[in-house]
């Protein structure tokens, strides 16, 4: 392969991580898409094309849709609860710098990847493909090989339960991260009274081991029983003498923290807030989902 054409792919790569990363929630399965996407790039007669980009995305995507048939039957047997891999952006190196205030970029949020999941891969692709990556359903039609027609109706089926499923941010960055602030402090202070407080009546919390650490087997439900979960954890860590360091960390879109026990790292958190409460809490502690992180502290 040519440097030239080397370097058309590499100008594209991030794009194509990007969208196979929100097609599959799963960042190292996305970057072997893009690997295979590589592939066949680099056999093609990419003198006869007349639209480098359109080709690749038709390609990733193609090969995206058949991973994600993979891996929601992997999914239906995953121990406990499922949540998407961590994913950095290239905003990341900005979140220690308190002058700069980052906005949320909920196209990777955790609460639209799980919106996803209950769609069907051709659902999730078309409406990834036009209201994300802004393609048109002509183009769209030939990717998945559906009329226009047909691609149009999915999308407008895949909006309406992506929207049904999620409410959008009502929370500033610099409000959501005094939030978040405020929660961790009456955690650690173990505060049960304050920290219910912050939370919503209904709100969620999502705690993904993977069977390989402990965690929650299903959903928590309710302000009182997630305020008395985070207090025991902070209660246990004393009574155990865990020396607990907490780091700040964006991910999928948004501040998070990174929690090491005894310089171990545990577990990424992040919220969901909506009109000045917590509605979700998202807790990945599955460790292979954590190597994402590795960069970043090793």
């Amino acid at each position: 392969m040519s440097d030239e054409n080397s370097l058309i792919f590499e100008h594209h790569r991030m794009m194509l991580e990007g969208l196979a990363y929100r097609m599959l929630g799963t960042l190292s399965e996305a970057q072997d898409v893009v690997q295979e996407t590589y592939l066949k790039w680099h056999v093609a007669d990419i003198n006869s094309l007349n639209n480098p980009r359109a080709w690749l995305i038709t390609v990733c995507s193609r090969i995206a849709m058949n991973y994600l048939k993979s891996a929601r039957k992997r999914r239906e047997v995953y121990v406990g609860e499922w949540l998407p891999e961590p994913y950095l952006d290239e905003k990341s190196h900005n979140f220690h710098d308190p002058s700069v205030e980052i906005e949320f970029d909920d196209t990777v949020s955790i609460a639209l990847l799980l919106a996803l999941e209950k769609l069907s891969p051709t659902e999730r692709a078309v409406f990834l493909l036009h209201d994300i990556f802004e393609l048109s359903f002509d183009e769209i039609s030939k990717i998945i090989g559906k009329n226009c027609a047909n691609c149009r109706q999915l999308a407008t089926r895949a909006r309406k339960r992506v929207h049904d499923s999620r409410p959008r941010f009502q929370t500033t960055p610099k409000k959501h991260q005094s939030l978040f602030d405020a929660f961790l402090l009456a955690a650690r202070q173990l505060d049960t009274s304050n920290l219910t407080s912050l939370l919503a009546e209904h709100v969620e919390l999502y705690s993904d081991g993977g069977g390989k650490v402990e965690a929650l087997s299903s959903i928590l439900r309710g302000a009182k029983d997630v305020a008395k979960f985070f207090v025991s954890v902070f209660s246990e860590y004393k009574q155990h003498g865990i020396i607990i360091r907490i780091q700040s960390q964006r991910f999928n879109g948004s501040h998070g923290i990174l929690v090491f026990e005894d310089d171990i790292l545990a577990t990424a958190l992040t919220i969901e807030t909506h009109l000045g409460c917590i509605i979700k809490i998202y807790a990945v502690r599955n460790p292979s989902k954590l190597s994402v992180f590795s960069h970043d502290f090793s």
